[in-house]
């Protein structure tokens, strides 16, 4: 789009990122809520996340997953299984990752790797307003 003033271009600009900004927020907001959680379908994706985070360096993991068991006081409540990652390093030190700290990890990475998608795609968007509408040379 070409306009003829300075003010008109940056009036346009202002009013294309506005709505640009609007469709960025509804893609953050899917990504996050959509793609994420289809993350956890990715085999050991969650593992790989929780060793990353919690063990960065180390030279190998093994994962134990235990029983289902009541993740309520309630026995007629919900129930989910136990994780427990061991992360050994160079030194012969071991680390291990309790099931808390793994599901902090999985849920929470799973979350951000889907937000970090719909930035991926939001900012080519923002940034298309600065070369798309341009001042009409004379």
């Amino acid at each position: 789009m070409k306009l003829n003033t300075t003010k008109e271009v940056w009036i346009a600009r202002l009013v294309a990122w506005v709505v640009l900004g609007a469709i960025s927020c509804g893609i953050i907001f899917a990504t996050t809520f959509m793609l994420g959680p289809s993350l956890f379908a990715v085999p050991d994706l969650s593992d790989k996340i929780a060793v990353a985070i919690y063990c960065p360096g180390a030279e190998s993991s093994s994962t134990q997953e235990g029983a289902s068991v009541p993740t309520t006081s309630n026995p007629s409540g919900t129930y989910g299984h136990t994780v427990e990652i061991t992360c050994t390093f160079a030194d012969g030190s071991t680390k291990v990752i309790r099931n808390e700290e793994f599901a902090l990890a999985s849920i929470g990475g799973m979350f951000g790797i889907g937000g970090l998608c719909g930035l991926g795609l939001s900012i080519p968007l923002m940034l298309a307003p600065l070369f798309l509408i341009r001042r009409k040379k004379d």
